[in-house]
């Protein structure tokens, strides 16, 4: 009621402004008004003209005046979190310059299974150094903390020593054997869509590459347990081509594949009829392959009478040698 009684004034005040609202005029007139004049839906609670007052307060708790206050000309960039990661970065971006242009080498590039060889220094008062050598196990690249780790046996005893990449203690790094470089893979996918590949179970989407999509292929599908349902897919369409051929050249009628059905569809008799009748005329074949292959069997292994298809046209008298003492004495 409070709000209606409020807006009776400046619905009027508008009104008479404006004047008697009669054709294009009055209508651009009213349009010109100002808005706090015109008829707007406004809470019982709330300001007709919103206050100013906050923007004179300077204090932390305003949210207002907080967010721009103290001005930056003043104080400068304020400190925060993102600001200190940024002076630590530059940091570490000046020290990492600085250390490589005192190392007295060229860093190598190596990985994971090079023999590397390392001679760094032991005091240097005294002019020591010490060299040690060993397969590359490692790799830390983590800016001015990066490193790398070399492992070796001296005396039947496993060493493993941490070399910090930056460190002017380093006097030289060479790399003594190289590993041969594998080709690179075209098909970034794993080998294989199996479920259990690399003994890895329930793990889907843990090993990912992020949530790079490869639509270069036709279905991106994340390698791990959910990944079985393609594969029998795949293996069923094998096993339908297989029994398909073997249909054709046992010249029996094309095998129908009624299709797989899902378990939770609500199967009509029709369905179930023609379900019922498919299975039993691939019963049917099946059966008449079967007793195909008995009777063969039986026709194989049966004793007593043989027969031969045709007559032969040699005989073993026939087919004796000249030196042969029944060559020229022939039985009549």
């Amino acid at each position: 009621m409070l709000a209606r009684h409020v807006l009776r004034p400046l619905v009027g005040a508008a009104r008479s402004a404006v004047g008697p609202c009669s054709g294009a005029g009055g209508r651009a007139a009213l349009l010109e008004a100002p808005a706090c004049c015109l008829l707007s839906r406004r809470w019982m609670r709330e300001r007709p003209r919103p206050s100013k007052a906050r923007e004179h307060v300077y204090s932390i708790d305003n949210p207002v005046t907080a967010k721009n206050w103290p001005p930056l000309e003043d104080i400068g960039d304020p400190m925060s979190p993102k600001r200190c990661r940024d002076i630590m970065h530059h940091l570490n971006v000046l020290e990492i310059e600085r250390m490589r242009r005192l190392r007295p080498f060229p860093m190598p590039q190596f990985a994971p299974g090079d023999m590397v060889e390392v001679r760094y220094e032991l005091s240097r008062s005294q002019q020591t150094f010490a060299v040690f050598q060993g397969f590359c196990t490692d790799v830390r690249n983590k800016w001015l903390n990066s490193g790398f780790t070399l492992k070796n046996t001296y005396d039947g005893v496993g060493v493993e020593q941490l070399v910090p990449r930056y460190s002017p203690r380093v006097l030289g790094v060479r790399v003594v054997h190289k590993l041969p470089q594998r080709p690179p893979k075209v098909d970034p996918r794993p080998s294989t869509r199996n479920y259990r590949f690399m003994y890895h179970n329930y793990v889907r989407g843990k090993y990912g590459k992020g949530k790079r999509l490869l639509w270069r292929w036709p279905m991106p599908q994340k390698p791990g347990i959910m990944s079985l349902e393609p594969r029998i897919r795949r293996e069923l369409a094998n096993i339908r081509r297989q029994y398909m051929m073997q249909r054709i050249e046992a010249k029996l009628p094309s095998y129908i594949f009624p299709g797989p059905y899902n378990i939770t569809r609500r199967q009509t008799r029709e369905i179930k009829a023609e379900r019922y009748r498919r299975m039993l005329i691939y019963a049917w074949d099946e059966r008449q392959e079967r007793e195909g292959k008995k009777k063969r069997l039986r026709e194989k292994t049966r004793w007593g009478t043989y027969k031969i298809d045709k007559e032969p046209t040699t005989s073993a008298l026939s087919d004796l040698p000249t030196y042969h003492p029944l060559s020229g004495n022939l039985p009549k």
